[in-house]
């Protein structure tokens, strides 16, 4: 009778557990729902909200923030600093929770930057929320000269606030994945996904390579396309990246813009082509995939041109086009509802636009110029 009473007593509180774990996790989107994060040159990562389009808080950072990742349950934000500090973000709390330099008193790590110089590499977050995965090439200070060693994979441990792992690039890496490599680690944190001219497989844990999708030959007919990227899409499930494609025609040589949709776990990498490429600048999709923005460029200097584009994904065909004063430099980010877009980057502002009517309806003036990518999770 006692181990009866016992056994149902446990499951009840098996049962509490479970649902005070629920409510937290439900609590937690709630309280995270409706807002965006970016960081700028003042130290500082700012919240704003998405409906009114206001600065509602500021986080102060030690470092000038530069590359950021979110942690797999989206509640946290991990920043890479240009003086190559880990500072990690608590977004509920909206406080730092933790803060420490990959470098130590001989040797000064530095992550690769991208084309133009201009953005660093990306970084991979481990699932279980404990590790980072990043190329980074070390500065030796010896005793009477600096030595810079080849670039090497890392694995920073965010619990014991250190480079935990340094791994050699395996034989025809030997400056590492490519300037451009972004990353993806499998749900089960086992591989590795390098987004390079092909997608290259890799085990985890020796960086030895597994498998390869070769991209320079998909299934898509007469089809070349460049390097995809493993975006942070918010819409995306944990094991699928969507990535925009050019194929070229193998007579006429005309480019045609489409998207692939690669699966992690199966491997499997579908093309659809939707329509004729143009100089673009980004591209993204609503939450429920049928339709995409893109910003298009045209000509060069001070008769440079800019338009929306919107994409029908289903007919496969530019339903909306809206000029917009061209900038030099400039990326933009789509609400979490896909109601609105925000463009940035171009100076100290970032400039709503609703999607529908592709008309500006608001600038927020920022004073400071933005370091990050606009971060927008998302919605429920």
């Amino acid at each position: 009778m006692r181990n009866l009473f016992f056994q149902t007593g446990f499951k009840v509180l098996l049962l509490v557990a479970g649902a005070l774990a629920a409510t937290t996790a439900a609590e937690t989107a709630t309280s995270l729902k409706g807002l965006m994060y970016v960081g700028t040159v003042d130290h500082k990562l700012l919240i704003i909200t998405e409906d009114s389009g206001d600065i509602v808080g500021e986080i102060s950072l030690d470092g000038i923030p530069r590359t950021t990742v979110l942690s797999a349950d989206k509640t946290k934000l991990h920043i890479v600093t240009t003086q190559m500090q880990v500072e990690t973000v608590d977004l509920v709390s909206r406080k730092v929770i933790s803060s420490f330099p990959l470098a130590d008193g001989k040797s000064s790590p530095r992550m690769a930057r991208g084309a133009g110089g201009r953005n660093f590499s990306g970084i991979a977050v481990d699932p279980s929320g404990r590790y980072l995965y990043m190329t980074v090439s070390l500065t030796v200070k010896e005793i009477d000269q600096y030595r810079t060693d080849p670039p090497q994979w890392v694995t920073v441990d965010l619990q014991d606030k250190k480079i935990a792992k340094s791994t050699p690039f395996p034989k025809g890496y030997d400056q590492g994945f490519g300037f451009a490599a972004t990353y993806k680690i499998s749900p089960d944190g086992k591989l590795l996904y390098v987004f390079d001219d092909d997608i290259v497989v890799f085990d985890l844990a020796t960086l030895k390579e597994i498998d390869r999708i070769a991209l320079a030959k998909p299934e898509y007919p007469g089809a070349s396309p460049y390097r995809l990227q493993a975006s942070d899409d918010p819409n995306d499930a944990p094991d699928v990246v969507t990535s925009v494609f050019t194929s070229v025609d193998p007579i006429v040589h005309k480019e045609t813009l489409g998207l692939a949709k690669i699966n992690l776990a199966t491997r499997e990498v579908n093309y659809q082509p939707i329509g004729p490429a143009f100089p673009m600048v980004g591209f993204t999709l609503t939450p429920d995939r049928k339709l995409g923005y893109s910003l298009m460029i045209n000509r060069t200097g001070g008769n440079r041109e800019a338009e929306w584009w919107v994409w029908d994904i289903a007919t496969q065909r530019v339903i909306k086009k809206v000029s917009v004063p061209a900038r030099i430099s400039f990326r933009f980010g789509m609400s979490s509802d896909g109601k609105k877009l925000y463009l940035y980057g171009a100076g100290s502002s970032i400039e709503f636009f609703d999607a529908e009517t592709l008309q500006s309806q608001k600038l927020l003036l920022l004073n400071k110029d933005t370091t990050t990518n606009l971060i927008v999770l998302a919605g429920s």
